[in-house]
C-alpha cells in the first residue's frame, strides 16, 4: 500500500486501499490459477526482478571509484571482526531456511529429488550472492548515483515491487500448499493427502485473513511492530526451522526402524541443528532478560 501510494502520488491512493488492492488481487490469482499458472506469473516477476536489478547493480559497480579498496576496507564494528561475524553469521543462516515453497517446488518438479535438490540449492544462493554484489556496490558508493537519475528510481522501484510481488505469490503458494493437508486430514478417513493443482477456498482464506488483517492495520503507519518482530524473529522462527523439523524427522525414524531409538552418523545433521537451535534459543533469552530493566525504565 504504501509503495503504490508513494509511487503514484497523483492517484490520491490511501495505504490501506493500496493494501487491499494489492491484497484482492493476490486472492484473486491464487483462486483462478492452477500451480502452473501461479509458477509463470511468479516467474515473470523474477524476469522483472533480476532485469531491475542488474539494470541497478551493474552501473552502480562501475561507478565504485576504489574496488580494492572498498573490499580490503577494514569493518565499521568497534568490536572487531569476529564480533560482526557473529553477528552476521546467524542472519545469513537464517535467510537460507525460508523454504516454505519447496512442497509447491517439489509438485511442480514432478517430485524428482534431483531437480529439487539443484533448485532449492540455487534458490538459496542467488539471494544471498545479489545481497552481496548489491553491498559492494553501497559500500563503494556507486548505487548513490545509479539511483539519483530517472532511470534509476524507476528501476528501483521495478525492482521493489516485482520482489514483493513475487514473494507474496510464493508465500500464499506455501502457506495454501500446508493448509490443503491440514484440511485432508480432516476430510480424509484414510489419512491419505491427494494431490491437487488449484487451491481450494478455505486455504487460500485461511492463507490470507492473518497477514492482510496485520497489513491493513498497520498500513497507516505510526505503530511500531519491533517487539513483534523480535519476537517472531527470535523465537518463532528458531522453533519452526530447527527444532520442529528434527521432531517430525524422529517421529518418522520411529515408525521406520519400529521404535528401536538408535542414533546413527545419519542423525548427526539433527543434532548440529538441535544444538545450534537451543543455543540461539537460550542466548536471546540471556540478551532479553539483561535488556529488560532497560524496557521497563
Amino acid at each position: 500500500g504504501s509503495l503504490l501510494a508513494s509511487t503514484f502520488p497523483e492517484l490520491g491512493l490511501e495505504p490501506i486501499m493500496g493494501a487491499g488492492a494489492f491484497a484482492a488481487l493476490l486472492a484473486v490469482f491464487s483462486l483462478t490459477q492452477t500451480n502452473t499458472g501461479l509458477e509463470k506469473i511468479a516467474n515473470a516477476a523474477v524476469m522483472v526482478l533480476f532485469s531491475s536489478f542488474a539494470s541497478l547493480l551493474l552501473p552502480s559497480m562501475a561507478n565504485v571509484s576504489d574496488p580494492m579498496g572498498t573490499l580490503l576496507a577494514p569493518g565499521t564494528n568497534a568490536d572487531g571482526f569476529a564480533a560482526a561475524a557473529a553477528a552476521a553469521v546467524p542472519l545469513l543462516l537464517s535467510s537460507l531456511t525460508y523454504q516454505n515453497i519447496v512442497p509447491s517446488i517439489t509438485k511442480l518438479l514432478d517430485f524428482d529429488r534431483t531437480k529439487s535438490t539443484i533448485a532449492v540449492a540455487i534458490g538459496s544462493f542467488i539471494p544471498m550472492a545479489m545481497y552481496v554484489a548489491w553491498c559492494f556496490a553501497d559500500l563503494g558508493g556507486g548505487i548513490d548515483s545509479s539511483t539519483a537519475s530517472g532511470a534509476g528510481v524507476a528501476a528501483f522501484t521495478a525492482f521493489s515491487a516485482s520482489a514483493l510481488f513475487g514473494s507474496s505469490i510464493a508465500a500464499v503458494m506455501s502457506l495454501a500448499e500446508e493448509y490443503e493437508s491440514i484440511f485432508s486430514d480432516m476430510v480424509e478417513d484414510d489419512g491419505s493427502c491427494p494431490i491437487k493443482n488449484k487451491f481450494s477456498v478455505p486455504a487460500v482464506t485461511a492463507s490470507m485473513v492473518p497477514p492482510v488483517a496485520v497489513a491493513l492495520a498497520f498500513s497507516q503507519g505510526g505503530q511500531d511492530m519491533s517487539c513483534a518482530l523480535h519476537f517472531n524473529g527470535a523465537f518463532i522462527t528458531p522453533f519452526l526451522y530447527g527444532l520442529l523439523p528434527i521432531i517430525l524427522y524422529q517421529n518418522i525414524q520411529q515408525k521406520e526402524d519400529d521404535g528401536a531409538g538408535l542414533i546413527s552418523l545419519s542423525s548427526l545433521p539433527q543434532v548440529l541443528l538441535g544444538a545450534g537451535t537451543i543455543g540461539f534459543l537460550g542466548q536471546e533469552i540471556i540478551q532479553d532478560i539483561t535488556n529488560l530493566p532497560n524496557l521497563m525504565a
